[in-house]
């Protein structure tokens, strides 16, 4: 079964530090990283993955040029205008407008993002048979690769602390209940814990991607 796809592109990006580099455009998602604009990066990796079928991105009046930058890409791709009052806020707006089904939400700044990972992700859900799954990771999967996650949670029984990735799928259907049966996916993919928050985080997949660029020629 082939579901909707919803990229999340109109926050505010409050804790990248623009002042610390030049760039062209102030916007997170169009940081350049390795010849491409860093939401590309998602975008042709949705576009990919065999279990989804449509793709929309959501802006807001925060994001103008990266609006201007995805219509520019020519992309079988929905773009869809928020009113920018927040992520759940803006999640609800959207599936009620388009009336969406079961739909994949993806954060715009993990670029090492692959199609596999989603449709693997997309499966999960439905054998959880579940209302919503969110994706999360153990913290010590960040220690390990010297990353600090932004948002932690404690698991059920304490042992762990999960850390959300910013991928989730939900049955757009139940968007109005105050709570729903949530499934947890403890992903270990590292792929999934590199996004872009701050100037260290761009720093370090700057290496990631000069790395692989090295790589290719050697």
């Amino acid at each position: 079964m082939q579901i909707a796809a919803i990229i999340m592109a109109g926050g505010k990006s409050s804790r990248f530090d623009f002042n610390k580099i030049e760039i062209e455009y102030q916007e997170k998602l169009l940081l350049p990283l390795g010849g491409k604009y860093l939401i590309e990066y998602v975008i042709n990796a949705i576009l990919a993955t065999k279990s989804i079928n449509k793709l929309v991105i959501a802006i807001s009046s925060f994001t103008p040029h990266t609006k201007s930058i995805i219509k520019m890409l020519n992309l079988p791709i929905e773009l869809i205008e928020t009113p920018g009052a927040g992520y759940h806020s803006d999640l609800k707006f959207i599936i009620k407008k388009l009336k969406l089904g079961i739909t994949m939400t993806v954060v715009a700044d993990i670029p090492l993002i692959k199609p596999d990972i989603l449709d693997e992700i997309i499966n999960k859900y439905f054998k959880l048979n579940k209302p919503a799954l969110t994706v999360m990771t153990d913290m010590r999967l960040f220690i390990q690769h010297g990353l600090t996650p932004t948002i932690v949670f404690p698991s059920e029984n304490d042992q762990i602390k999960l850390i959300p990735v910013g991928i989730n799928v939900i049955n757009g259907d139940t968007i109005d209940q105050q709570e729903l049966d949530q499934a947890i996916l403890i992903s270990e993919w590292v792929e999934l814990i590199y996004n872009i928050n701050t100037i260290d985080d761009y720093s370090k997949l700057k290496k990631i991607f000069e790395n692989r660029k090295n790589e290719s020629f050697s």
